[in-house]
């Protein structure tokens, strides 16, 4: 695809001149070859960019503002009455199973602790006063974590020559160390598998003294190969006084949910989702949070009321927040003029499947019936920036990038305990306006350049 108008960022001259030197195929097969011999299982499935993406460490505080607000944002939201939070977030399936069948709200302790990974886009030169837009907010189950640390390994041992000049963050360390703030012990529920970001996640684990195990509850009644999956135990799970129990006797000290919700998941795991939700045990990424994860949120981030009330001032965010409209708003009262302008997406879409645009959008549209245009979100287009990558099953090209946040957070009492921008990690693709890994993107490590 050929992307007129859009910016093309580059890394400063200095640190673009000693990035091209490891811009070729022998850099190339020696990346292929450490990834490899990580023993990481699937770790080449994806393509990868040898070459890294180089934001300037000047952006960090305006990167850091706006993140910071958006997370606080949800975290005021989450903590109002019910009959506030049934007022001003949007019904959808998930919204609803959460409020009225998990009982979400009732069982709130005034604690919420986890990570998010922000879906963001840098449109323009990546300056101070030109803060990136959110494009989503990614909760229970998103990717990408442990293997943004992995990357961002990998590439610094294979290019000495930018070590003192790029500054990397170990995301996966900054997860340990926030689920550290709830225990030792982390019971994570997978489903009949894993994959190689968990493996990562893992062995950091173990590497800094905490457990996470990995389960899938016998409720799933999945059958897996524990020779592919070594590190999967199929156990019971059960609330005694209140607290979870895996297994005969182990008590975990905190319970992380490992995959991305929908409407059948819920379903066919209420009952341990119940349990979960009530147990005295905390969550690490609690179901609560689901609420906020809704494309919905940017609907309600865009409304300049909404932020006066939670962040004090309606000014805050403005420059980070593109328009948002329940698709529902905008047709029932017939302002929806050009739909070219803007991206539909579903409100409990997940991994870019319902996500629509130009042609596409307007082909969807006439699916959609009046009864369900709540359910969706018009978002205003952007520009992603062009940047430069070279993929491990890719050939050298110029491709659209958004930029993945990943946010660490402990809240309680009404204030932040804990907050860190634990890591940066990017997706990128020339084949089409969406940059999935699964719509033919592929991942990008992201650095801080200390020289500008």
């Amino acid at each position: 695809m050929k992307f007129p108008g859009y910016h093309y960022e580059r890394p400063r001259e200095e640190t673009e001149k000693l990035i091209r030197e490891y811009n070729n195929g022998n850099q190339k097969i020696e990346i292929w070859n450490a990834f490899v011999d990580s023993n990481l299982s699937g770790v080449t499935d994806d393509d990868f960019s040898i070459i890294p993406r180089a934001i300037p460490l000047s952006y960090w505080p305006t990167l850091r503002r706006s993140v910071y607000e958006i997370t606080k944002f949800t975290m005021k939201l989450l903590s109002l009455p019910e009959r506030e939070i049934r007022a001003i977030v949007p019904r959808g399936p998930v919204r609803d199973h959460l409020l009225d069948k998990l009982e979400v709200l009732k069982h709130r302790n005034g604690r919420i602790t986890g990570s998010y990974r922000f879906d963001m886009a840098v449109v323009d030169p990546p300056t101070p006063h030109n803060p990136p837009y959110l494009l989503e907010i990614n909760e229970i189950g998103f990717d990408g974590l442990a293997r943004s640390s992995f990357f961002q390994k990998t590439l610094l041992e294979h290019m000495p020559s930018l070590r003192g000049r790029l500054k990397s963050l170990d995301t996966a360390a900054a997860e340990i160390r926030n689920m550290q703030r709830l225990g030792n012990k982390i019971a994570r529920i997978q489903y009949d598998s894993y994959n190689w970001d968990e493996e990562y996640l893992v062995q950091t684990a173990e590497r800094m003294n905490t457990e996470i195990r990995l389960i899938s509850p016998t409720l799933f009644k999945q059958k897996f190969s524990l020779k592919d999956y070594p590190r999967l135990y199929q156990e019971s799970m059960r609330l005694k006084n209140r607290k979870t129990i895996v297994g005969k006797n182990w008590f975990p000290d905190a319970v992380n949910m490992s995959f991305a919700y929908g409407m059948k998941d819920y379903h066919e795991g209420h009952a341990l989702y119940r349990d979960v939700i009530r147990s005295k045990t905390p969550q690490y990424g609690p179901f609560l949070t689901g609420l906020v994860a809704s494309k919905t949120v940017l609907v309600l981030l865009a409304d300049p009321l909404l932020r006066k009330k939670l962040l004090g001032s309606s000014r805050t965010l403005q420059d980070a927040i593109l328009p948002a409209h329940l698709l529902s708003e905008l047709m029932d009262e017939n302002r929806l003029k050009d739909a070219r302008d803007w991206v539909l997406k579903h409100a409990d879409g997940c991994g870019g499947a319902e996500v629509f645009m130009n042609a596409e959008l307007e082909k969807q549209l006439r699916k959609i019936s009046p009864k369900h245009r709540h359910e969706w979100v018009l978002q205003k287009k952007t520009q992603l920036n062009l940047i430069d990558v070279n993929g491990i099953l890719s050939r050298p090209k110029k491709a659209i990038s958004d930029l993945g946040v990943f946010v660490e957070y402990d809240w309680a009492n009404g204030k932040f305990q804990h907050f860190e921008i634990g890591g940066l990690m990017c997706r990128a693709t020339n084949k089409s306006l969406k940059v999935n890994v699964s719509s033919g993107g592929l991942q990008v490590a992201v650095f801080l350049d200390r020289s500008c």
